[in-house]
């Protein structure tokens, strides 16, 4: 019998888990999430891979779905606690859940179970979720950081949330 960590770990290789949205009320079926490399590193590019699809129990009104997933968004949330046991104010970003270049600084594709690149997550089959990204340093406090990513639909359906928590090295400075 599995103990209850290893059921909110989120399959793959990687340290998150699930939440803050309860697993059983995400509809998007998480079945890896690859993070290379791991630990992530400050001011480097990272690579994450999150495959999984939505199960055919969940999909209710397959039209209203795929009109939804048109229009569903993410929300990425750092918070941090430092060496000195103060918290960072936690900032929150949202964009939408599609294909989407961030300049040089990031960039989020999405595949259908083909592989063929899609704009939008696909109501069924597979879906991979595939970014790249770097943490600058310059604008990051040292300390022990939580990233809670969560997406949703338009009506408020959560896709998918996890979390990830590491310690990361920033070089932004405490203003005294």
């Amino acid at each position: 019998m599995a103990n209850s960590e290893d059921a909110l770990k989120v399959p793959g290789h990687n340290n998150a888990t699930y939440g803050p949205v309860p697993k059983a009320e995400q509809l998007f079926e998480i079945e890896l999430l690859e993070i290379a490399p791991s630990t992530i590193p400050v001011g480097q590019i990272f690579f994450q891979l999150l495959r999984g699809e939505i199960p055919s129990s969940k999909r209710k009104d397959l039209a209203q779905l795929n009109k939804l997933l048109t229009t569903a968004t993410i929300t990425i949330t750092g918070s941090a606690i430092l060496p000195d046991g103060k918290h960072e104010d936690a900032k929150s970003y949202t964009v939408p859940l599609r294909t989407t270049a961030f300049a040089d600084a990031a960039h989020l594709s999405i595949r259908d179970a083909t592989g063929a690149y899609v704009d939008y997550l696909s109501s069924s089959g597979r879906n991979d979720i595939l970014t790249d990204s770097v943490i600058p340093g310059m604008f990051l406090r040292t300390g022990t950081w939580t990233f809670e990513v969560v997406a949703k639909l338009d009506d408020g359906t959560c896709l998918f949330a996890i979390s990830l928590t590491q310690y990361l090295e920033g070089r932004l400075k405490e203003q005294e």
